[in-house]
């Protein structure tokens, strides 16, 4: 074997270099939670789950849910270890990509444990600007917000809509002082925030829409609210929202599959 791989397009025998997996890990669709210790929550979900490769930041799952292979594979926390993810599964073959996570919202009237559908995304999070000016829009697929927003209301699942900002960083540009910080003030990123009316802030849907639609595939996210910015609350315990979280994604790729991606004469 070579000592050295190609620096522009590098491979790891075979395998994509961060990621390491190759097309046959992959299915069509992926489902993106940022930590790696999510990936495992899919054992009980999925049939025939298996890890497939874990490295750094990503930890990469595979099986079948109502006979559709999914892959769950994490991205890290923010843009540029999404980006990296993102591009890979790409260029494997992923046809919808679907963000899972956690959110804040910054709503009152959406309470910790529900679920949020985003519909778009401000571009803040810093990856996505080497691919496309700041006016290209980062939305999220009509295909996948049908199957998301249908399979919460097939569950039963408390639900928002709307646009999100996603930002390249947790403290500051989400409103929050440092913790060893005394003079910020932080009402003043959220008031603009409301300005936009925005419904919640992460750290990864924009580099995934963004990304999807450049290169012609189906992307859309759903996150468990973890806290609520307007009535200052965290939710400790998040196990349970998770699940449900994973469970609906799960409900909507199967949808995704059937309606959209193999529907009669859509192939």
């Amino acid at each position: 074997m070579s000592q050295y791989t190609s620096a522009s397009t590098p491979t790891m025998d075979g395998k994509m270099p961060h990621i390491l997996c190759t097309k046959d890990d992959i299915g069509e669709i992926v489902l993106l939670p940022g930590d790696p210790g999510r990936v495992a929550m899919f054992r009980d979900m999925l049939d025939d789950f298996k890890i497939v490769s874990q490295n750094r930041e990503y930890t990469v799952g595979t099986g079948f849910y109502e006979g559709v292979k999914i892959t769950v594979c994490s991205t890290g926390i923010g843009a540029p270890s999404t980006e990296i993810a993102v591009i890979q599964l790409i260029a494997l073959g992923a046809k919808a990509l679907i963000r899972i996570g956690g959110t804040g919202v910054m709503k009152e009237d959406v309470p910790c444990g529900a679920m949020v559908l985003n519909t778009g995304a401000v571009r803040m999070g810093g990856s996505s600007c080497f691919y496309a000016p700041a006016e290209y829009p980062a939305i999220a697929s009509f295909e996948v917000v049908d199957c998301l927003k249908k399979a919460c209301e097939e569950l039963n699942r408390s639900y928002a809509m709307g646009i999100c900002v996603s930002v390249g960083s947790f403290y500051h540009g989400q409103g929050r002082k440092m913790p060893f910080e005394t003079d910020y003030d932080e009402e003043e990123v959220l008031k603009k925030y409301r300005k936009w009316n925005v419904l919640n802030m992460e750290m990864e849907a924009e580099t995934i829409f963004t990304l999807a639609s450049l290169n012609g595939v189906l992307a859309g996210s759903i996150c468990s609210v973890h806290c609520n910015r307007v009535t200052d609350q965290w939710l400790v315990d998040n196990e349970a929202a998770q699940k449900e979280m994973c469970e609906t994604a799960l409900a909507a790729s199967a949808r995704l599959s059937r309606e959209y991606l193999h529907a009669d004469g859509l192939e």
